[in-house]
């Protein structure tokens, strides 16, 4: 959860690259979005990287939406990607 009310952020979710495909980043975003939600949440936030395409390709087939690269994010030349994704009416 984060500390906005309402709004649940997932820091780093990561799978073995010989188990992608198999529905398992699926599955633990899943229940993630349960979780989220039985605690009030409204919402859910991430970050990437604008060059991890393979990353925002899933988030956008998981219902997130990418904003358009966002210079210095994270710093000096550390540029980000947010996803956001309401939870309501799932």
């Amino acid at each position: 959860m984060s500390q906005e009310p309402g709004l649940a952020y997932i820091h780093f979710v990561g799978v073995h690259p010989g188990k992608r495909g198999s529905g398992l980043g699926r599955a633990l975003y899943e229940r993630f979005f349960e979780l989220a939600r039985a605690r009030g949440a409204r919402e859910v936030h991430c970050i990437t990287g604008p060059v991890n395409t393979g990353s925002i390709a899933f988030h956008t087939r998981m219902g997130f939406a990418p904003s358009g690269p966002i210079p210095d994010y994270d710093g000096p030349g550390d540029d980000r990607v947010t996803l956001k994704r309401k939870l309501h009416g799932d």
